[in-house]
C-alpha cells in the first residue's frame, strides 16, 4: 500500500453527523411556506405521500444499493407537490434546502475530522468528496462549509447531479477523471461497507472503512466483502497511518 495522492470521502456519517431526522419537521417547514394549499395537506398526509412516490420510482430497481439511477429531489417534490396542488413562492432551491436542513439539524463535524482535514492538507494530500444523496451539490457544500468551515476539497460530487449514484464503477471512475488521477493513487473512506470500500475497491482504489459512528442502519448491517481494506474507528487512527508510511 503506498501513500495516496488524494483521498475521496464520503459524506453522511463520515464527514458529518446528522444527529436526528424528523420528515415531519421538513414537511411543517415546507407547508408554512406554501403560498396555496388548497387541500389543507398535512405534514403526515405530505409524508405519506413523499412514501407512496418513494414506492414508485423504487420499483425501477431491484436493489438501489447496486444499481441507480439516482433521482433528484426537486423533480421528486415537484410530482408530490403539484400532485397535491401545492405551490410556493420558493424557488425549488429554497424549498431543498428547507426541507433538508429543518428534518436534519443539528449537523456537527464528526470527531476529530477538521484536525484530519488539516493534516492532509499540511501533508499535501487532496481531498475531495462523493456523496448518495437526492439533495444538489449547492445544498450539501452549504452543509460542509457551516460544519468543516477549513476544508480544502477540490470537488463535491452527489449523485442526484449525476444519475449516477455508489456503488456504481462509474461513479468513481467519474471521481477519477474529475481528480486527474489513477485508481492506485486514491483512497476512500467512508462509513458504508458496499458504497464506501466494496465498491471503490472492486475499481482498485483503497477503501477505508469508518465504524466510529455507524448510525445509518445499512452501515451497521452490511460488512466489507473485499479483501485489503483498512477498518479504523477514529480519525487519528488514520492519520497515525499515513504519518507511518
Amino acid at each position: 500500500m503506498t501513500k495516496p495522492n488524494m483521498i475521496l470521502f464520503d459524506y453522511g456519517q463520515t464527514l458529518c453527523t446528522e444527529r436526528w431526522d424528523d420528515p415531519l419537521g421538513g414537511h411543517r417547514a415546507v407547508l408554512a411556506a406554501a403560498a396555496e394549499n388548497p387541500r389543507h395537506i398535512t405534514p403526515e398526509q405530505l409524508e405519506e405521500a413523499f412514501r407512496a412516490m418513494d414506492g414508485v420510482v423504487s420499483r425501477l430497481t431491484e436493489d438501489p444499493w447496486q444499481t441507480g439511477p439516482e433521482l433528484c429531489w426537486h423533480a421528486f417534490a415537484r410530482a408530490v407537490f403539484e400532485s397535491l396542488e401545492l405551490k410556493f413562492d420558493l424557488d425549488y432551491q429554497q424549498l431543498e434546502e428547507l426541507h433538508w436542513y429543518e428534518r436534519t439539524e443539528p449537523t456537527v463535524a464528526v470527531d476529530y475530522m477538521p484536525e484530519l482535514l488539516e493534516f492532509l492538507h499540511r501533508e499535501g494530500i487532496r481531498t475531495g468528496v462523493v456523496s448518495n444523496l437526492c439533495f444538489n451539490e449547492k445544498t450539501l457544500r452549504k452543509r460542509i462549509d457551516k460544519c468543516l468551515p477549513g476544508h480544502h476539497f477540490e470537488f463535491i460530487m452527489v449523485s442526484s447531479e449525476y444519475a449516477l449514484r455508489k456503488p456504481m464503477p462509474e461513479f468513481y471512475r467519474l471521481a477519477l477523471t474529475k481528480a486527474k488521477l489513477s485508481a492506485q493513487d486514491v483512497w476512500f473512506c467512508g462509513d458504508n461497507a458496499v458504497c464506501d470500500v466494496d465498491g471503490p475497491k472492486a475499481v482498485g482504489i483503497q477503501g477505508i472503512w469508518y465504524t466510529g459512528a455507524m448510525l445509518n442502519p445499512e452501515s451497521c448491517r452490511l460488512r466489507p466483502q473485499s479483501e485489503g481494506h483498512l477498518e479504523i474507528g477514529d480519525w487519528r487512527e488514520l492519520e497515525r497511518i499515513l504519518t507511518g508510511m
